[in-house]
């Protein structure tokens, strides 16, 4: 486990947060641990399901059509990616790209991490895929469909 002094942490909290967003870090004083800095966990409703859930349980067409835009625009920018929707979604769908040889697979799980950390196990890309509101068998030839017009 990361540990860092909380004089560090004051000074460099930014940074720090962005790791604490991958693993624990535990946070030092006097040579002695203090606290914990945790990944944090998605809110939940009354029912058990997460927010994210239920926040891209199904798209329209023109929320899928701007997906499949971002997806073959190769813009691989996280600002533009986390102002496209459902970071978990978005972390979903750059790992799926990754999978594909027409794509840059390393910024790609570079990117899926950025959006949602963790992504890129195969547990949780797993668990992704079994609530995806978008098909990949449907998805990735539509993106396909959009490169070949743009050239």
């Amino acid at each position: 486990m990361d540990s860092v002094t909380a004089t560090e942490l004051k000074n460099r909290l930014g940074p720090i947060l962005a790791r604490a967003e991958l693993r624990p870090i535990a946070i030092e004083k006097h040579g002695r641990v203090v606290a914990y800095l945790v990944p944090a966990r998605p809110p939940r409703h009354a029912k058990g399901r997460s927010v994210h859930a239920t926040a891209v349980s199904g798209l329209d067409r023109q929320a899928e059509e701007r997906l499949i835009s971002l997806a073959a625009s190769h813009d691989l920018r996280p600002t533009r990616w986390k102002r496209a929707g459902d970071p978990r979604l978005l972390a979903g769908l750059a790992t799926m790209l990754a999978s594909q040889p027409e794509f840059d697979r390393t910024r790609l799980l570079a990117l899926a991490e950025r959006l949602h950390p963790g992504m890129t196990h195969p547990d949780e890309f797993g668990r992704w895929l079994a609530t995806c509101p978008l098909s990949p068998s449907r998805f990735l030839p539509m993106v396909r469909a959009e490169l070949a017009s743009r050239r």
